[in-house]
């Protein structure tokens, strides 16, 4: 009687696994440096979008209008701490990629921990703004080459 052995040997599963285990090994490597630009792309969109904003919702104020940024901003007399603060209530929308849970849009100049990471943050000298985000772990600079994005925008009396 002839035997027919039908199937895989133990030899051939387990070089199976192993292959599989490997390319769930990079395929998991390349995920997170995928996601990484991802975050840090969506936080420099983020600070690009708040400045163009701010530009734009201040010069509806310079050609007559009363009210901007959703009617959180009084133009008469507007200074830029009041232009933070309708800015801040009128993104308030905006998620930090970092931390989906905080919102994006922030009125502190402080970087002090990796925390930190994707905040647009807002200061008001004046009627000037500065605008920065961090998108590293360590804000400070780096090989010669800060981790952050800086605007500033002159708000018009």
């Amino acid at each position: 009687m002839k035997k027919n052995n039908k199937g895989f040997t133990l030899i051939e599963l387990l070089v199976v696994v192993a292959i599989i285990g490997i390319l769930a090994a990079v395929g998991t490597v390349a995920y997170n440096g995928y996601t990484a630009g991802a975050k840090k792309a969506s936080a420099k969109s983020n600070h690009a979008t708040v400045v163009k904003y701010i530009a734009a919702e201040d010069q509806k104020c310079n050609i007559g209008e009363t009210k901007a940024m959703s009617t959180e901003l009084t133009c008469s007399g507007r200074t830029g701490a009041d232009v933070i603060v309708a800015a801040k209530e009128a993104l308030k929308d905006f998620k930090n990629p970092y931390d989906p849970d905080s919102a994006a849009v922030r009125s502190s100049s402080a970087y002090a921990a990796k925390a930190d990471m994707g905040f647009v943050n807002m200061e008001a000298t004046g009627n000037v703004l500065t605008i920065t985000t961090c998108f590293q772990n360590d804000c400070a600079t780096v090989d010669g080459e800060a981790p952050t994005v800086v605007n500033t925008v002159e708000v018009a009396e």
